[in-house]
């Protein structure tokens, strides 16, 4: 294990990282970049553990889930995290997605003009077509967990504006979410999400009848500007021999078809 020049390239990336996109406070910042409490708060570590990997210390094994946390806390593309996945004589957990990969986006593209997106295992989002983005706003720049569709259902202010039952969507995204827990109990990434959630009435409610739920269809009722109604059935489709997911929202009707027309022709 390359430990000296693993610490390297994560202190160097964390030093140069935009706060601006991170969404840290500039404010009275003498040194640029992210702190070491900022990252390991990301990433669900402690400081101590994090200063040790940046010190290149011996013996601080991380598993491949940790591993990828730290990835994603710093925002590391396909490459980079390959490249300490290597330093780290480690098999990333699953194969790691670039979003910004150009057979994904088109891949949504050929969807149009139905809303989708593609999510990782952890219920990430990593791309969306145009008219997801005028529907539900464009936060594929934000960090992983503000990128987290559990996290959005419960934290975003458009969806529960716009879902007319906002309450059962809430209450299937929370069964889902556990579903999706189990198959990693341990993952940083899923405890980040669940301490963001874990107050809302709505999920304890669901989360304290332990009712877990496959993928499936979904019926959606938006409530658009202008007293428009939006009706779409959301689908969700696993990407062979990867562990992604493509979810698509059909329109259900000629009505909410020629709404979505309007939106996909819409500019940014």
């Amino acid at each position: 294990m390359n430990e000296q020049v693993m610490g390297h390239f994560f202190r160097y990336k964390r030093t140069h990282a935009d706060r601006i996109k991170f969404k840290v406070p500039t404010i009275k910042r003498r040194t640029p970049g992210l702190t070491r409490d900022e990252v390991a708060t990301l990433a669900h570590v402690s400081t101590d553990w994090y200063t040790r990997i940046e010190q290149g210390r011996t013996g601080v094994n991380a598993s491949p889930e940790v591993l990828q946390s730290l990835c994603q806390a710093l925002a590391l593309n396909a490459a980079e995290q390959t490249y300490v996945f290597n330093l780290a004589n480690q098999i990333p957990p699953i194969k790691v997605p670039d979003p910004g990969n150009l057979e994904l986006a088109q891949l949504l593209d050929q969807q149009l003009p139905a809303p989708a997106f593609i999510m990782d295992q952890t219920l990430t989002v990593l791309q969306a077509n145009t008219t997801y983005k005028q529907l539900y706003g464009d936060f594929l720049s934000q960090p992983p967990l503000q990128r987290n569709l559990v996290w959005r259902v419960f934290h975003s202010a458009i969806l529960k504006d716009r879902l007319t039952d906002w309450p059962t969507y809430a209450a299937y995204m929370t069964a889902l979410f556990r579903q999706q827990y189990s198959r990693d109990a341990d993952s940083p990434a899923r405890f980040q999400v669940f301490e963001a959630i874990e107050q809302d009435a709505t999920f304890q409610q669901t989360w304290q009848q332990l009712t877990v739920a496959n993928f499936q269809a979904q019926p959606l009722l938006l409530s658009l500007p202008h007293q428009e109604e939006l009706y779409l059935l959301e689908h969700t489709l696993q990407v062979p021999g990867q562990d992604l997911y493509v979810v698509i929202q059909l329109p259900g009707d000629e009505a909410s078809l020629a709404l979505l027309q309007n939106l996909a022709s819409t500019p940014n």
